[in-house]
């Protein structure tokens, strides 16, 4: 697999945004060859290659996020092969409707600039062309991936988001908040990266099988709509009650 890189001029948009994985509140210099192109991001520690013109920001933890790096490592190999194999439910594909209806509901947020913590390896996800009109995008995942993206890409993971404090309107996990080993720690990392006006959304696939779901799915055909959790709302209907399919949801969080 050839990895893709990217055009210079979204390593140069990317520079202002950056801050070292290990603690955000250090940002990173670019380090240049005699033509001017930045190869390496300096923080005070440690130095990160730029590989065709890709920030790759994974730190070299050693216990990584918990203690779990070698299991982390494992379960993004095998989704890559999952990938490779023509499982288009890895990431989002062109055609899926409800990551269309994602897209609509964050353009009618307000729009601004939004990071997609866990991009993946498409080109242009399908919620960020439904919502390309008032959402300006920067992407992040391990993956440096075989294909050109369409939007400013660094390589690196959720627990260690190399991004300045305060910087962002929006982001999103778009189905890739159980992938990672521990989402507490990318959740308040995440928090500091927004604004204080800066909204959170989380799409993901809420399990038929957990008791809680049961439940609620008994008592709606009992004739008792209630919701199955106050600050999830199903993205594709207005509520819970007329959902037709609710096992898809899009949480929405402002920073407090």
């Amino acid at each position: 697999m050839v990895a893709a890189g990217q055009p210079a001029e979204y390593l140069e948009s990317l520079l202002e945004t950056l801050a070292c994985p290990l603690d955000n509140s250090v940002p990173l210099s670019a380090v240049r060859n005699a033509a001017g192109e930045a190869v390496a991001l300096r923080s005070r520690d440690a130095e990160y290659p730029v590989v065709h013109n890709v920030p790759c920001l994974i730190p070299g933890l050693g216990e990584g996020a918990g203690g779990d790096l070698p299991l982390w490592q494992a379960h993004q190999s095998k989704m890559w092969r999952e990938y490779q194999e023509g499982d288009e439910g890895i990431f989002t594909y062109d055609g899926n409707e409800m990551g269309r209806h994602v897209g609509k509901i964050i353009a009618r947020a307000g729009g601004g600039l939004y990071l997609d913590v866990g991009c993946g390896a498409r080109p242009w996800p399908v919620y960020m062309a439904a919502s390309s009109e008032s959402v300006q995008w920067i992407g992040i995942d391990p993956f440096l991936g075989d294909a050109a993206r369409r939007f400013p890409f660094v390589q690196g993971i959720g627990e260690y988001l190399p991004f300045r404090r305060e910087l962002f309107d929006g982001a999103l996990y778009a189905s890739t908040i159980y992938h990672q080993l521990d989402p507490p720690r990318s959740l308040r990392r995440v928090h500091s990266i927004l604004k204080p006006t800066g909204k959170l959304f989380v799409w993901y696939t809420a399990s038929r099988s957990l008791r809680k779901y049961l439940i609620w799915r008994g008592l709606r055909a009992l004739g008792f709509a209630r919701m199955y959790d106050e600050v999830f709302l199903c993205e594709a209907c207005s509520d819970f009650a007329t959902c037709k399919d609710p096992s898809e949801y899009l949480a929405i969080a402002h920073r407090v």
